[in-house]
């Protein structure tokens, strides 16, 4: 698995009913050509839903810094993608992170090149997202909802983004840093061991937000 230590990411997530995840899939692939000729672009992280009952795919788009990631939203490429994939898919949530994912774990490092491998920090930010995002949805959602679209995603994306990054993200990453940093090939049992509480985490929170929702 690539590790990108990106400075900028964009979290995006999709609502795909099951009879659209094919053709969601094809506008991913062909998007992300459509992203890799953008300067600073360092690769996309696609996620199914934890849970065959939920809908909700999430997107994570890696940039050098938050400058070539900003080109990349403000570009007109991107604007004709949005355009393309709300009209035979629907409509998603976007969540930029200025700073990507290794400014909250860099605390916890000696120095910059000794931050945890990629795909551990993606795991760590699913885990914080995901509940964030949906016990926003059904709060504060339920409340910015009536106040149109646009509005209702301002409002979610800042109380989110917000919240991941004084709140969330400094819990979890002290709770897992012996884990983050468990990468020695000595240490591989403690690694595997840590990944499969992640997912155990993520699945037990699916079922429970199932459960609350039904």
């Amino acid at each position: 698995m690539p590790v990108r230590i990106s400075r900028a990411s964009s979290v995006i997530v999709h609502p795909v009913p099951p009879d659209a995840v094919d053709r969601f899939l094809a506008l991913q692939e062909d998007l992300t050509k459509a992203i890799e000729p953008f300067p600073g672009y360092q690769g996309t992280d696609l996620f199914p839903p934890v849970d065959p009952s939920t809908i909700e795919w999430v997107v994570l788009i890696h940039f050098a810094d938050s400058a070539t990631l900003q080109v990349w939203l403000d570009s007109p490429v991107r604007a004709t993608w949005v355009a393309k994939i709300m009209a035979e898919v629907g409509a998603f949530r976007l969540e930029s992170l200025p700073k990507g994912f290794g400014s909250w774990f860099a605390g916890h490092s000696a120095n910059a090149s000794d931050l945890p491998p990629g795909w551990k920090m993606v795991l760590v930010v699913l885990l914080g997202l995901y509940p964030t995002v949906v016990v926003l949805t059904e709060t504060v959602g339920q409340v910015t909802g009536p106040l149109g679209f646009a509005l209702a995603m301002l409002i979610g994306n800042a109380m989110s983004v917000s919240l991941l990054q004084y709140v969330v993200m400094p819990v979890l990453t002290r709770v897992f840093g012996p884990w983050l940093h468990a990468n020695a090939l000595n240490q591989r049992a403690k690694s595997l061991a840590g990944l499969g509480i992640v997912v155990l985490i993520l699945a037990t929170l699916t079922a429970l937000f199932h459960l609350a929702s039904s």
